[in-house]
């Protein structure tokens, strides 16, 4: 199952570049397709670690991961930028697995 989902990220992946060389196209792409392939970053991240963070072993998460979760949900809610939400989502976990082996 996981080689699926790796495999099938890969050609989902692979057909979203492909379609950034839509400026070459002599006419420009739909506007829902436009808004499709600006969402598919955060939707394959989000398919990807979700269930590894709310649920992963069978059992619900709680600690830093799921704490950090939110705080990338509200940061890409806020800012709009996924990078920055990852960026803080890491610095979020390693802050709070400090703070808690202490």
């Amino acid at each position: 199952m996981t080689w699926l989902a790796i495999a099938g990220s890969a050609v989902v992946t692979y057909a979203a570049r492909a379609f950034a060389f839509r400026v070459a196209l002599p006419s420009g792409l739909p506007r829902g397709v436009t808004r499709y392939l600006d969402a598919l970053p955060a939707a394959i991240i989000a398919a990807l670690a979700g269930p590894a963070i709310l649920v992963p072993g069978g059992t619900v998460m709680r600690g830093p991961e799921l704490v950090a979760a939110l705080v990338v949900i509200a940061v890409v809610a806020w800012r709009r930028n996924l990078l920055a939400g990852v960026l803080s989502g890491v610095a979020t976990v390693a802050l709070l697995r400090l703070v808690l082996a202490a």
